[in-house]
């Protein structure tokens, strides 16, 4: 949760999975960059690109 909206914080973790995890995307690797190419209509895009950002944003220090 620690990467999630305050919005998206709030809400069960059933609902988390269903609106980030269980959505329509085709991913499409690069040489460099793996794309996620969701639906135009797709209702929580916002909150999945919000919470990948987040996820890239987090300092992970290894031991």
């Amino acid at each position: 949760r620690l990467v999630l909206s305050a919005e998206m914080q709030k809400q069960r973790i059933d609902t988390v999975r269903l609106k980030l995890l269980k959505i329509a995307a085709k991913v499409v690797r690069s040489a460099r960059y793996i794309t996620f190419k969701l639906c135009s209509s797709c209702p929580y895009k916002e909150e999945f690109y919000d919470t990948l950002s987040a996820i890239g944003k987090l300092n992970v220090q290894l031991e």
